[in-house]
């Protein structure tokens, strides 16, 4: 896998937290996978959201056309 290296900065009690929880040699592996996971579940909820809109425009188009197309068929 490439990588590329960068410099962050974060609060010191997360760093803090962070350390006592995952070894040093592990770090980079952790906050690869947090960020992976966390933007899996935003494309998600983005997915979920643009859906739910597409589902309301197409039950509003049906409603109109169930009235254009029982006008005349009575």
């Amino acid at each position: 896998m490439n990588s590329t290296r960068i410099n962050i900065s974060i609060p010191h009690d997360l760093f803090a937290e962070l350390s006592r929880n995952v070894e040093p040699r592990k770090r980079s592996r952790f906050i690869t996978e947090a960020i992976e996971r966390y933007l899996r579940e935003r494309k998600a909820k983005r997915l979920a959201s643009e859906y739910e809109e597409a589902s309301a425009e197409i039950r509003r188009v049906n409603q109109e056309l169930e009235g254009t197309v029982s006008d005349g068929l009575d």
